[in-house]
Parts: structure tokens; C-alpha cells; sequence
């Protein structure tokens, strides 16, 4: 489930470049006093986590979710006294939010930071009325099954599936999780790389500790469980897949030498962050020298009678900023100049870009602002926007997935991000 932020009422500012920030169903209506404590301590340890990576934009999102669990608290109290405890301090905490969503949208980090150490001390305050088994409770519910939700654990009353705790992701956009949960295994029975000729090789999710891993390990993510996708060190030859399994067997045929870099995406339930482990095929991926093969962007490609255009909305009007978020737009004609409007869903969304860093090491992976698209009979285009964080300066090879007239079309793109 995405949000699109239903904020307070007292806030009448709007944020420039909002995401849909993907949170587990019910985050925004809870019913108890334990399901809204959860939903405020997994938000402001959100908020801490984006301060400390001086994302101060991206705070407005994450703290608007404590709104609909204050309001839930507000209704509640056993005593006069207790109930004018909680009154006073939730309007306090419903005016300090309200303050760090304007300093956040402002990109004012100092201001965002003084009204967020008031907003923990008044909700320490308001906690003291609260049982602390309420305030520190753990909410879990069945991944398949979201209406299901208890402070228990155990398994799913509809599907006998083990429950599992409830996160909040931290952002949409680039994160990666404190600790890695995952790692990649990748095997070949060959040992060169011809080109032209076709490969199979295997590849096996793990957990760090290098054990085997679980479909029910991950989350969902886009109409898939896990995906996986290689490049070469030039950044050219791009194969994606999507198995039904954490351990399987593909084939490609490769169109250089190698070596190749094979990575992974999946979304542990332990962090609800997606994960890229990678690892390399064909001997050590060595990143390109660039004074050989030199990275040119690309954003204005022709291919299949289709043309795909990138612009971009940043701070100096031009190519995305390293470490600031930006709006990214991707519009698709025809060779006639014609806009495209018959994008068919694929993977859930009208289009999906992989980025991949000139450094080998570094993943974005953007879908369009919206939500999920489950409709197969509806169309999109021919303007796709898309939120950008790109987590530090360098070239950024894009691949574009579309689907148009039941054909799937991956497209090359490029971009350089200004320092």
C-alpha cells in the first residue's frame, strides 16, 4: 500500500516533490492504543534515521504518520485527569509536527531538529498515561493478509502463514538497511565468457551468515519477490529476470567478453528496505577505465518507433544533484512527435528504470509517483514522473522497462549527477 499524505489540518503547505511513501495497510487508521504507539516509534525512529543522513525533506512524509495515531490517542483516557494530559500534550505534538513539516519542506534540517527534540519530549510525556506494554508494542500481520494484525505474533488465521513484525520503510527512494540481511551466490559451469553464445548460470539468495534463505523471508515488491538483472563493466548489455524462487537457474547470451555483474533485489520483512546484493560472473567485474570507454549521457533515445526524453526539475534546473531529491520525467512519443498514451502496466507500474553507478557498486531502482497499477486494461503516458535520490555524484546508466502493443521494451539511458 502507498500513501499519499493525508496531513493535518493545520498544515496548509505543499510539498514540491512529494513520494508516495509505501506503508503497511492501516498505518493510517489504527485501532488501538498499541497499534498507534508502534505506528509513532517506527515513524520517529524513521525521522531519526533521515536526520542523521541530512534527508530533511523527506521528514514531512515520514512524520505525518504519527497524525492519524495521535488523534487515535486523543480519544482515549480513563480519568479527567488523565484525559487533560493527553489533550494537552497531543496538541502540542499536533503543532510541533505541523512545525517540522514546514521546516522540513523548506529543507530548514536546524529547525526541523529543534522542533523533532520537543516533539520526543512531549511524547515521552504522553506515554507516562499509557501502559508500557501499549508504547512498546510489537504489531505483526500476515504479509498476504494485511486486515490481520496482533501484538502476539503466531500464524495467520486465514492462511496458516507465521506472522511477521510490522515495519515502516524509512524512505522510498535510495536507503540501505543498517545491516544487511542478504547476500548473492552465483554459479557457472563455464569458465570463459564467449559472446554470441548462451550461458546458464545459478543464483541463490542467501542470509549474511550465508545460509539459505526463504521466499518467505521477503516481501512482495512490484508484482515480484525477487528479481535479478546483470551488466557488463560497460554498461551495455543488460539481462533482467524475475524468478519465482530464491534459488534457480537462468540463461543468457552475452554480448561481451565479461565479466558480468549479477545482482539481486529482494525486501526483507526484517527491515522492509530492498536489498542488492550483487556478485560476479566470468572473474572479477573491474570497473571501466574511463579513459577507454568513456560514459556519455543519454536522454533523448529512439528505439521500436519510440521516443524516450528525460528532464529534469533539481536545484540548478538541469541534471539531478547528488544527495538532494528531484523530480525526474520520462515522456514518450512516436518518431512523429506523437505522445504515447498506451503504456501497458508491467511489473505493476507504467515503467521501471534500474540505474546502475559507473562505480559498480551503487543500484537506484525508480518507479513513476502513484501508486501500484493493478488494472491490466488501463493505459498510461506519455509523461512519467519519478523521484530521484541519487546518493553521490557520477554517471548513471538507466534502463528503461515499458511495455507498449504487448511488447516489452528495455531502453538504455544515461545521465551524469552534478556533485
Amino acid at each position: 500500500m502507498r500513501l499519499l499524505l493525508r496531513w493535518l489540518p493545520i498544515i496548509t503547505l505543499v510539498l514540491p516533490c512529494r513520494a508516495d511513501l509505501p506503508v503497511p495497510p492501516q498505518v493510517l487508521d489504527p485501532q488501538t492504543r498499541a497499534e498507534s504507539w508502534n505506528v509513532i516509534r517506527l515513524s520517529t525512529t524513521n525521522v531519526t534515521r533521515l536526520l542523521k543522513e541530512k534527508r530533511v525533506e523527506e521528514v514531512p512524509q515520514q512524520i505525518s504518520l504519527c497524525s492519524p495515531a495521535l488523534r487515535m490517542l486523543a480519544r482515549t483516557g480513563a480519568s479527567d485527569q488523565e484525559r487533560a494530559l493527553i489533550a494537552s500534550q497531543t496538541t502540542l505534538a499536533f503543532r510541533l509536527i505541523n512545525d517540522i513539516a514546514r521546516d522540513g519542506m523548506a529543507r530548514q534540517q536546524p529547525g526541523v531538529e529543534v522542533s523533532f527534540e520537543r516533539l520526543q519530549a512531549v511524547l515521552k510525556t504522553l506515554s507516562t498515561v499509557f501502559a508500557p506494554e501499549d508504547v512498546s508494542a510489537e504489531i505483526y500481520t500476515c504479509p498476504a493478509h494485511p486486515e490481520t494484525l496482533t501484538t502476539k505474533g503466531g500464524v495467520c488465521r486465514f492462511c496458516t502463514a507465521p506472522l511477521r513484525v510490522r515495519r515502516i520503510p524509512y524512505t522510498e527512494l535510495y536507503g540501505i538497511p543498517e545491516t544487511a540481511q542478504t547476500r548473492l551466490a552465483v554459479q557457472s559451469s563455464a569458465t570463459t565468457i564467449v559472446p554470441g553464445t548462451p550461458l546458464t548460470f545459478s543464483a541463490a539468495i542467501q542470509t549474511a551468515a550465508g545460509k539459505p534463505a526463504a521466499l518467505t523471508d521477503f516481501l512482495p515488491n512490484h508484482a515480484a519477490t525477487v528479481r535479478l538483472w546483470l551488466i557488463d563493466p560497460t554498461l551495455t548489455d543488460f539481462h533482467l529476470f524475475t524468478p519465482d524462487a530464491v534459488e534457480s537457474s537462468q540463461t543468457f547470451t552475452p554480448a561481451t567478453a565479461g565479466p558480468y555483474r549479477v545482482w539481486s533485489e529482494v525486501v526483507p520483512v526484517q527491515t522492509a528496505l530492498p536489498e542488492h546484493p550483487f556478485a560476479d560472473l566470468g572473474g572479477p567485474f573491474q570497473v571501466v577505465d574511463r579513459s577507454r570507454h568513456d560514459f556519455l549521457d543519454a536522454t533523448n533515445v529512439t528505439t521500436a518507433g519510440l521516443r524516450f526524453q528525460l528532464t529534469f526539475t533539481s536545484g540548478n534546473g538541469g541534471a539531478p544533484i547528488a544527495r538532494q531529491v528531484s523530480l525526474m520525467r520520462l515522456h514518450i512519443t512516436d518518431t512523429t512527435g506523437q505522445p504515447v498514451t498506451r503504456l501497458e502496466p508491467f511489473m505493476n507500474a507504467f515503467a521501471h528504470l534500474t540505474g546502475l553507478y559507473d562505480d559498480g557498486k551503487t543500484v537506484l531502482r525508480l518507479h513513476p509517483v502513484g501508486a501500484d497499477i493493478l488494472r491490466t486494461d488501463v493505459r498510461g503516458g506519455p509523461t512519467l514522473a519519478f523521484k530521484i535520490y541519487p546518493p553521490h555524484p557520477g554517471f548513471v546508466r538507466f534502463f528503461c522497462h515499458v511495455k507498449v502493443d504487448g511488447k516489452t521494451l528495455t531502453v538504455p539511458l544515461g545521465v551524469s549527477i552534478a556533485p
